[in-house]
């Protein structure tokens, strides 16, 4: 009997062991192995969103299919977007094909979205070849994430900047309804991710042992709960939502990075790494948009390029600078319908605001510029705006005692003044023009006394029912997509050519540059709206003088809801259906978002 006892001794304790070394294997488990779970589960949706697409099964089952497969997706979204950025696109990107300027052409649109388009809110049948192919081309994407998952290094550090930035996404994206247009399942998604973000976090045993991770859980399970009934689009409390839970979880996210001594990525990332909050006055860093550390500003350079941008010698005649037609209590750009040639006719496009200029991948309404530095050049020799010669001008600046020695300073260098000194003096006190200090910043950072309940309800609106933030993207209210910034974007409004709205403006915008591609025309850059109140008049050719015709524009649908023939307008052309009350509020909120002297 004693023998059976220990051999049953044994025999538990080895069970015990097995255990144990099982539940240790568990929570070792590293990243590579629980995201290549992860998609393997995306590949099986998708595998039944086929099946069902083939064998002709009704539209209830096909949505079933394609919301299992996409809810799979946005569990792993914050790593597909993170270290797979161009699989990100092509898996969840707009229904748009992409503008590809280095190859000349459009990328034919793919993914998710389109696959929301042939089943909402209607499946026509007709479709089922094109539904079928891009459903197929969902599961290569899945499978080309697979091998991916299976090699990358996950660092900490990397993964905890993934996560966070996946919680600015959901902020910027995705409760906007940006991913969702069609479907209009912006918050089950979005519980999604937000438990893709809790299930990755508990991967590291130790990661789940802080103060941190305490509140992080809390974040998170309160959020994911008001998230799964899917509240009603138009009438959310976004603002508190992202002031209560999603702010306050990315800023939990830094905190156990601190609290684990991980250091932070230093990479020039947009985003730094020890940014927690969204809204932070320095979140974004410039820099990162810039070639190179030549171009970065330093405070003798934006002083130096104060001083030129007043400056009329920059000019042939001397009689024009560039504040001629960028006020700065106008937020830098004119109160005119356009500006005026140097014979005092009317110019074809309105003058756009320098505020937050340098959060652009392409200046002017029409993109052409790359960058601040060659839009100066643009402009200082054109010859209807200040028709300048950069060499003759730098032939001056060279025989100013004043200019030689803050150049000398700026640049850290004796040679004579050059060019590209000039470009690059201009566009660093340009990208200077970028402050965050409006009273909806302040309202973020803390401050509740700073707007009015009708400026909260504007903002719920302007992210809501209204729209606007699918492409005007938080936190600098311009269509550079956040939070990555890595590209910006055109759209095709259908602007009219005067208030009656009878015809379509003649001016063909991006296309004018790029006559190869049909679909840029009439397509034009999607300016920030802070500082909108100090900016008007409004739209490329200054038709609209206030906000409220702007709104009414927006609310009847744009230039198709005016009765237009807008070709591949991007704009929704059904009305908005906002009430008088609700413009105001919109417009209200806009006014709270001009910066303070």
């Amino acid at each position: 009997m004693q023998q059976i006892k220990s051999t049953l001794l044994l025999l538990l304790l080895a069970i015990g062991i097995i255990s144990c070394q099982k539940k240790d294997t568990y929570q070792s488990l590293t990243y590579n192995t629980y995201l290549v779970e992860q998609v393997d589960t995306l590949s099986t949706n998708i595998d039944q969103l086929i099946h069902a697409i083939e064998n002709n099964q009704d539209s209830t089952q096909i949505r079933q299919q394609f919301i299992a497969s996409r809810l799979a997706y946005k569990k792993i979204e914050w790593a597909v977007s993170y270290f797979l950025p161009h699989t990100a696109a092509a898996m969840n990107g707009p229904a748009l094909d992409q503008l590809d300027l280095d190859e000349n052409k459009f990328i034919p649109a793919e993914g998710f979205q389109v696959v929301e388009e042939l089943i909402y809110p209607s499946y026509d049948t007709t479709a089922q070849a094109e539904l079928l192919l891009q459903a197929r081309k969902l599961k290569n994407l899945s499978n080309k994430i697979h091998k991916n998952f299976e090699v990358i290094t996950f660092a900490p550090a990397s993964v905890l900047e993934a996560l966070k930035l996946e919680v600015f996404q959901i902020t910027t994206l995705g409760i906007t309804g940006f991913d969702t247009p069609a479907s209009k399942l912006q918050f089950i998604e979005a519980s999604a991710s937000l438990t893709g973000v809790n299930q990755a976090i508990a991967v590291s045993k130790a990661w789940t042992h802080t103060q941190s991770y305490s509140t992080i859980q809390q974040l998170l399970t309160e959020a994911i709960g008001i998230c799964e009934v899917n509240p009603a689009k138009n009438t959310f409390d976004y603002l508190n939502f992202i002031l209560t839970y999603l702010d306050p979880l990315a800023q939990e996210i830094v905190a156990l990075q601190r609290e684990l001594a991980i250091p932070f990525l230093q990479n020039n990332q947009v985003i730094a790494g020890e940014t927690g909050s969204l809204f932070d006055p320095n979140t974004i860093n410039l820099n990162a948009f810039l070639p190179d550390s030549s171009y970065y500003a330093t405070p003798n350079k934006i002083a130096l390029g104060k001083e030129l941008f007043f400056d009329s010698q920059l000019s042939k005649d001397n009689t024009r600078s560039c504040a001629s037609c960028h006020h700065p209590d106008k937020a830098f750009s004119e109160n005119r319908k356009t500006s005026l040639d140097l014979a005092g006719n009317p110019l074809q496009r309105n003058a756009l605001s320098l505020n937050y200029a340098g959060y652009y991948h392409g200046q002017f309404w029409d993109m052409r510029s790359v960058t601040l530095e060659s839009q100066t050049t643009d402009v200082i020799t054109n010859k209807d705006e200040m028709h300048g010669n950069l060499k003759e001008i730098v032939l001056v600046l060279n025989q100013s005692v004043t200019y030689k020695k803050q150049f000398a300073q700026a640049y850290q260098t004796e040679e004579p003044i050059a060019v590209w000194q000039v470009e690059n003096a201009l566009a660093s006190y340009i990208r200077s023009l970028s402050t965050f200090n409006s009273r909806f910043d302040e309202y973020m950072r803390g401050n509740k006394a700073t707007m009015t309940p009708q400026e909260q309800q504007g903002f719920n609106l302007f992210v809501g029912k209204a729209q606007c933030a699918t492409c005007h993207f938080l936190p600098v209210f311009n269509g550079t997509v956040s939070p990555y910034f890595r590209s910006s974007e055109q759209e095709i409004l259908g602007v009219p050519k005067d208030k009656a709205g009878t015809h379509l403006d003649d001016d063909l915008g991006r296309y004018v540059f790029n006559t190869d591609l049909a679909q840029l025309k009439h397509a034009f850059k999607t300016p920030t709206v802070r500082n909108i109140n100090e900016s008007g008049p409004y739209m490329h050719n200054g038709v609209y003088e206030t906000l409220e015709e702007v709104m009414d524009f927006y609310n009847k649908g744009g230039g198709i809801g005016l009765g237009l023939d807008v070709e591949n307008q991007t704009l929704p052309d059904t009305p908005l259906d906002l009430t008088a009350q609700e413009i105001q509020s919109i417009i209200a909120f806009m006014k709270a978002l001009s910066d303070q002297p």
